[in-house]
């Protein structure tokens, strides 16, 4: 099987074969010719063979050769992201005429943030393997407006995030709401009370994710809509263990959910307190890309990840 990869007025068409497309993204797995060719148990001479070839199609140089492996090249970046595209698109054709509802097969990757998969993970691998043998899932972690943008680009399949954007193309199942509370180090939080207002951590130094990050996003708006005033925040930090280590450390104060620092609090590190005066909430969301909502595979997991979340 081929895709064509240019077209000139009355020559041959080239084509890039989806053994190619292979080879080279085995070739990005092990950081080498060799490594691939040991790993795909093809001779080092052919996949080198097929490299050229690709190379000399798409009239790019796509690796540079190091003395110990490779790099990409801008244009090799570019081919790798199509490359995944296409051979998930190719490799799905396959599971989809054999899969159904009662017998789902495929590849799916579904995305959860930080605070969802460190408490919700091991229940939705269980769940997915025992119910669904033939389904080949991939777990990706991050945070909610990069999971968006990856469900929306098609680069996974469908992920669990927090108040998704009005406009949004995606499909959107609600699985509810929860809070969220002032994250200290427990001496810190022997100075507050029992419970602090919004007004309370407007001279606090919080910790907070860096926009365009969703959670950013909602804490910037609440503080502007009952405080007419914006946090102030010591450090942007796109992680959530991160901030975490930061603040048990005494670095500052945060803004997170009981999921995001059930561990920290059970070991001593970390100390909740709650918020009220408003109260500080967020949409919990099942999220899938349109074109994959359908599929067979991808509805199974939607069930598990429904099941697992509404259960707590």
């Amino acid at each position: 099987m081929y895709v064509c990869a240019r077209r000139h007025a009355g020559r041959r068409c080239n084509v890039m074969t989806l053994t190619q497309l292979r080879y080279f993204l085995a070739i990005i797995r092990c950081g080498s010719i060799s490594g691939a060719a040991a790993q795909i148990h093809v001779a080092q001479p052919a996949i080198s063979q097929r490299l050229r070839q690709l190379e000399e199609e798409l009239g790019q140089v796509l690796f540079k050769r190091l003395p110990r492996g490779i790099e990409l090249t801008p244009a090799g970046h570019y081919l790798k992201e199509h490359a995944l595209e296409i051979l998930r698109r190719v490799d799905s054709v396959h599971d989809d005429l054999k899969s159904s509802d009662t017998n789902p097969f495929g590849n799916v990757t579904l995305g959860m943030s930080t605070a969802v998969n460190t408490k919700f993970c091991v229940s939705v691998l269980e769940r997915v393997t025992q119910a669904y043998p033939n389904i080949r899932l991939a777990l990706t972690e991050h945070m909610s407006g990069t999971l968006l943008e990856w469900t929306q680009a098609g680069r996974i399949d469908l992920a669990v995030v927090y108040d998704v954007p009005t406009d949004t193309p995606l499909a959107v199942h609600s699985l509810g709401r929860e809070d969220l509370y002032l994250v200290s180090d427990p001496a810190f939080k022997r100075r507050l009370a029992p419970t602090v207002s919004l007004a309370d951590l407007i001279d606090l130094e919080l910790i907070l994710p860096a926009f365009p990050q969703t959670l950013r996003l909602m804490i910037e708006k609440t503080f502007a809509d009952h405080l007419g005033k914006a946090p102030k925040v010591l450090l942007d930090v796109d992680s959530t263990y991160a901030i975490k280590k930061l603040v048990s450390a005494g670095k500052g104060q945060s803004i997170l959910s009981v999921h995001s620092v059930g561990d920290e609090i059970r070991r001593g590190e970390l100390a909740l307190t709650p918020i009220a005066d408003p109260p500080i909430t967020r949409t919990i969301n099942l999220v899938t890309h349109p074109n994959r909502a359908a599929d067979a595979a991808v509805r199974a997991v939607h069930r598990v990840v429904d099941a697992v979340l509404a259960a707590g």
